[in-house]
C-alpha cells in the first residue's frame, strides 16, 4: 500500500476542565486525521497506552479511516494534555506523555513508512534519528512549532523538504528568520504568524497568505490543519506551493470553527490529572 501522507509522532487527550471533556489530539495524529478527511490517503504511526484516553484515541482513529498499519500500544497511561481556553484562543497549561517515550522502528516499519508522497512528524515525536534513513527516499516534512534553538534547527534543516515553524513567543523578524531557513537548504519553509497569516519562502522567492476572516470557536490544532490542508495539495501537485498554501489557510480557518483541534470528543467526570507535566 502506497499511502500519500504518513504521519508520525504525538497523540494526545486534550481535556477541557470546563468541559469536563477530553477531545482528539496531537500535532501528528491531527495532521493525519485531517489529511484523510480532505481525500488523503493518510497513515499514522505513534504510541498508544492502555487507559480509557488511548482507546478513546485509537477507536477515533479507527472511525476516521486512517490507516495503522503497525500497532505500537503500551500498557499504562496515554498521553494527555489540560488545556485552558481565554475566548476562542487555547492554551497547554500541562503535558504528561505517559507511555509515550522514544520510538524504536525496525527496519521493517520503516519500508511501510517510507512507502508515501510524503511522511510528516514534528519535534515532539522523538523521530529525529530516522530522517536520514528516509531522505532521499520520500518527501520529509517536519513541523518546529515554536523551537528556535538554532543547533537543533541546523542539524534538522539539511534532512527535510518542507519546514514548518509556529510564530516564535519572543520577538522576532519573520522575514529575516525565513531567510536563515532557506539558506540551509531546505525546499520550503512555512512560518505561520496566527491572525495576521503566513509567510512562505521558496528559493529567492517569499511569498505572503492572508488568513481568511473567521469567528474563531477555538484556535486549537489551526496548525495542525494548515499543514495537512498543505501537504495533501501536494500530493497531487508536488510543486504547486502557492496554491498549497491557499488551501492550508483555508482549512485552518475550517477548523478555527470546531471546539478542539478535531471537533471530536468524550465526557470524562472525573477530573484528568497530571503526574508528569513536561510542559515548560
Amino acid at each position: 500500500m502506497e499511502y500519500d501522507i504518513f504521519s508520525v509522532g504525538d497523540n494526545i487527550a486534550d481535556y477541557y476542565p470546563e468541559d469536563k471533556k477530553v477531545y482528539a489530539g496531537g500535532g501528528a495524529y491531527n495532521t493525519a486525521v485531517i489529511a484523510k478527511r480532505l481525500g488523503a490517503k493518510a497513515a499514522y504511526y505513534g504510541v498508544f497506552g492502555t487507559d480509557e484516553n488511548a482507546k478513546f484515541l485509537y477507536n477515533t482513529l479507527k472511525k476516521e479511516k486512517v490507516a495503522y498499519p503497525v500497532n505500537d500500544i503500551r500498557k499504562g497511561r496515554n498521553a494527555v494534555s489540560i488545556i485552558k481556553r481565554k475566548a476562542s484562543e487555547s492554551q497547554v497549561e500541562a503535558v504528561d506523555k505517559g507511555v509515550y517515550k522514544n520510538l524504536s522502528i525496525n527496519k521493517n516499519v520503516l519500508e511501510i513508512i517510507k512507502n508515501s508522497k510524503i511522511v510528516h512528524s514534528n519535534i515532539y515525536a522523538y523521530f529525529e534519528d530516522y530522517l536520514p534513513k528516509l531522505h532521499y527516499k520520500t518527501r520529509l516534512s517536519f513541523d518546529f512549532s515554536y523551537l528556535r534553538n538554532k543547533s537543533y534547527i541546523e542539524d534538522i534543516i539539511p534532512k527535510v523538504d518542507i519546514a514548518f515553524f509556529s510564530e516564535s513567543k519572543k520577538e522576532e523578524n519573520p522575514e529575516k528568520f525565513l531567510e536563515w531557513i532557506s539558506k540551509r537548504g531546505v525546499e520550503a519553509a512555512v512560518l505561520s504568524l496566527g491572525a495576521e497569516g503566513v509567510l512562505m519562502k521558496i528559493g529567492d522567492q517569499l511569498i505572503k497568505g492572508k488568513a481568511l476572516p473567521v469567528e474563531a470557536v477555538d484556535t486549537l490544532g489551526a496548525g495542525d490543519a494548515l499543514i495537512a490542508g498543505f501537504l495533501t495539495y501536494l500530493t497531487k501537485e508536488e510543486k504547486n506551493y502557492q496554491k498549497a498554501l491557499a488551501e492550508g489557510l483555508k482549512t485552518a480557518a475550517k477548523y478555527c470553527k470546531v471546539r478542539g483541534a478535531l471537533g471530536v470528543s468524550e465526557p470524562r467526570e472525573e477530573e484528568v490529572k497530571i503526574y508528569n507535566n513536561i510542559h515548560g
